[in-house]
Formats: C-alpha cells, structure tokens, sequence
C-alpha cells in the first residue's frame, strides 16, 4: 500500500542560504564601508603627492623675485614648469600678481581666491578653468626695498588628469584586495555554515531511513546549540513511544475484554436455545440479559475511557466554576436512580458557594469539564455498584489548602489497604467475574494525570470506600481570606 499523498509546502529558503545571505550582506556592506575609505584615501594621497610638486613650484618662483627699485622683477626658473610638466597630459597655469591685484606676469587670467589675505603658507582649492576641473594653489611672499613693502602672490594650477589617475589607481588597488578577502571571507563562511549544519543534515538522514517501527533515540552528539533540539526530538519519540505502547496495550485488552463478553453472551443464547425446560430457558434468557447489559456497559466504558485519554492528549482546558459541574452531574445520576433505595447527600463548603461568599472564583479551576464529568460519573457509579441496596452515598467538596477536593463515601464493602493500588488498574475489580468492567476508577485515575489532579483512596466513615480527586485552584491564595 503506497504512502498517502502528502501536500508539501511551497519551498522556503533553507537556513543554510539565510546564513550565507545574511553573512554575504554583512560582507558587502564592510567592502562598501571599506570602498569609501579607499576613494577618500585615494583622493587625499593623490593631492598630497601633486600639491607637493605645486609648492616646490611656486617656491621657486617665489625664490627669483625681487624689488629693483620701486618695481618687482622675476625671473622665472623653467626647471620648476618642468617639474610640474611631469603630469604629460596635464595643462599648466599661472600667474604672478601684487597684493593689488596687479599682474606681473602670468600665462592666463587667472582668478584668485576669494577673500584672500596674503600669507606664506599655501592656499589649495579646487575650480573649473578652460573647460576642466583644475586644482589651485596660491602663495605669497613680502618683498621689503628700501622704500617700500609689496606682497607677491604666486597662482598656480594644474588639470586633474594625472591626480585622477593616481586615485583611481590607489583605489582599485585597496579594491580589488578587499574583494579578495571579502570572497575568501565568504568561502570560508560557506564551509564553516556547512560544517555547523552538518548535524542537523545527519538528524534527516537519521530520520528519513528509519522504519516506521524504530523508536530509538538520536545518538548525534551536536554542538550546544543543537543539542536542545536533538534533546526535544528524543523527548518526543520517547512519548511516542509511550503513546503508541499504551495504545496497542489498550487495543489488545479492549479486544478481549470485548470478545470474552461477547462469547459469554452467545453461549448463553446458544444454551437457551437449546433448553426445553421453561423455567431454565427463562433462567438462561435472564443470563443472557444480564450478559448483554453488562456487554453494553462493558463498551461504554470503552469508549469513554478512550475518549478520555483523546482528550488528554489534545489538552482541551478552560476554567470552570466545580460546583456547577458537580452539580450538573449528580442531576443525571440522581435522576436515573429515583427509584432505588440509595441515599445520596451532597455538603459543600460554605466557602465555595459563589452565591453566598465573597470570593466569586472560590471554586474555579482549569481542566476539561467533558473529563470531569465523566470522572464524577464513574466514582460516583463505583460506588453506587459495589454499595448494597439501601446504599448511603456522601458527596462533598472542601478546600485543603490550595486544593478543591471531591470526596465521595459509600457504604459498600470497600476496597482492603493491599489491593488500593491496583484498583486504578485497568479492568482490575473486586466484583464477581461478568459483575464488573475494573475501568471505573482507572477513568477517573487517567482524568486525574490529565489534570495534574490527585486521586486517593480510603476508608469511608459508612463503612466503604472513599475516593478523593483533588484540584488545584485557580484562586487558591484567597482561601485564608474568607
């Protein structure tokens, strides 16, 4: 038989590709950082080697000028051009000129710089001149004569063509070599991601070539970060486990307990088809009655015992008021034994009563009331079963501390210290072969592990049992108050 189709997800990305975009991005977003510190670098290392040449230029000139007389005189020394002509593709110009704005000579018109006061330190900017982008420098120098003082202001410039070229250069040098690293970087995280997942790759191995009936735990020894996953799978096949043991255990005691009552009851039938004495065929006829009861009821506890396990595995809670299940419950239980001689008495605890107390929420708790009812139902059925006719059954509920306990006390023959234990069993009873299904409290034990509730039993003050299920409160700190 072929596997069920199972509809698959559309496809997400795998974590393998999320850690290696997220690192990739990291990555990108370092070289681009790095990328601008190049261009800024470039650009700084590029005009400080050619504005160097620029000064030691205008420094020259600066060096030929002097005063003859009331006028300045220089001779330019081309040997400083020269210098600055090293840069083939690049245009030079210049100009000398007083602090008046008077030129003295110059190759072009040059503009000087704005708002500018004569000095012997250097003055760089950057300008469009002719068409190009050109970088400026200006520098002075104070001629004393016997007359007079005059400032003498050197302008120089040079295209961009070579500086250019020189920043380019620098960057994609210190470009190319972040590239490198940064695609080594992430060589090295793709290896490291695979590495780190490697274990998860062997868990679905591990799991994939699994038959279906293999229960045994992981053995991968993961790093720390994986051991709490590997640690909940293991968790997880445990209970499957659990889960899928009780259920088979349960399955095989539930065909025979259903098969040994259903051949009770045909061999019955058959024997009471074969008497021809009326009175033992009326005898048999009742056998088989009785059989068939206890047939059905046999099955009711089945199903509610399964029903109850369901509900546990799904954990179907709300927060319920005690007292109105309680009551709910002995209105059925009550009303189907009107005509028995069985006295019942409920007394509850005047500091449950919401309608009587201050404390609302006295009574509430979290649980399944589906589950609690049916709890109810059997503990109180126990004992109407095992009780004599005249049956004297007490109901209560009190506070213990934190606890809401539902007590129930009947007067039938109860159950010896020794065998307390293996009450709660399944289909374990004290009754007469065919008398009793032994599930009764094994329901209420299971609704009870449900509910992280406690069931104890005793002796009852009536002579009988007790059962006690006790519940932790929902408001459990208020009970000292009222």
């Amino acid at each position: 038989m072929s596997p069920p189709h199972i509809q698959k997800s559309p496809p997400q990305k795998s974590m393998r590709q999320r850690l290696l975009l997220g690192m990739a991005a990291g990555f990108l977003l370092i070289l681009a950082l790095l990328s601008i510190g190049f261009w800024s670098y470039a650009q700084q290392a590029a005009n400080a080697s050619y504005d160097r040449l620029l000064r030691g230029a205008a420094l020259s000139i600066l060096e030929r000028i002097y005063l003859s007389g009331d006028n300045v005189r220089v001779d330019i020394p081309y040997s400083s051009l020269e210098t600055l002509g090293l840069a083939k593709d690049d245009r030079i110009f210049y100009r000398i000129f007083t602090q008046d704005n008077v030129t003295i000579t110059a190759s072009h018109a040059l503009v000087p710089a704005i708002n500018y006061q004569p000095k012997e330190t250097p003055v760089y900017w950057e300008d469009w001149f002719s068409g190009e982008p050109v970088r400026f420098m200006q520098q002075a120098r104070l001629l004393t004569g016997n007359r007079k003082s005059v400032w003498v202001i050197v302008q120089l410039g040079q295209t961009r063509i070579a500086r250019n070229d020189m920043m380019q250069d620098f960057f994609w040098r210190g470009f190319i070599v972040a590239l490198f690293i940064t695609c080594v970087g992430l060589f090295f995280v793709w290896i490291g991601i695979n590495r780190a997942l490697h274990p998860l790759i062997d868990i679905e191995r591990d799991l994939r070539k699994r038959d279906i009936s293999d229960f045994t735990p992981l053995k991968a020894t993961p790093p720390r970060e994986v051991a709490s996953l590997i640690s909940s799978i293991n968790g997880f096949i445990f209970r499957l486990k659990n889960n899928l043991d009780n259920s088979q255990i349960f399955i095989a005691d539930v065909t025979h307990q259903i098969r040994t009552a259903l051949s009770a009851l045909q061999g019955q039938l058959e024997l009471a088809g074969e008497e021809l004495d009326p009175q033992n065929l009326q005898d048999r006829l009742e056998r088989a009655k009785k059989q068939s009861k206890h047939t059905i009821h046999l099955t009711n506890q089945l199903l509610s015992h399964a029903m109850v396990i369901h509900r546990a595995d799904h954990q179907v809670v709300s927060d319920l008021h005690l007292i109105s299940v309680l009551k709910g419950s002995l209105e059925h239980i009550i009303r189907d034994q009107v005509k028995s001689d069985i006295e019942f008495s409920l007394s509850i605890d005047p500091k449950l009563e919401r309608d009587k107390g201050v404390d609302h929420e006295a009574d509430l708790i979290t649980g399944d009331e589906i589950s609690i009812r049916e709890a109810i139902r059997n503990i109180i059925d126990n004992a109407i079963k095992h009780g004599p006719k005249d049956n004297q059954i007490d109901i209560s509920l009190f506070t213990s501390n934190d606890q809401i306990v539902l007590k129930v006390d009947d007067a039938g023959p109860g159950i010896p210290c020794a065998k307390r234990d293996k009450a709660i069993e399944r289909f374990y009873t004290t009754m007469p072969e065919g008398e009793g299904t032994g599930l009764g409290l094994s329901i209420v034990h299971q609704v009870a592990l449900s509910h992280t509730a406690k069931l104890s039993l005793s002796s009852s003050p009536n002579g009988g049992l007790g059962v006690s299920l006790s519940f932790t409160r929902k408001s459990g700190e208020q009970d000292a108050e009222n």
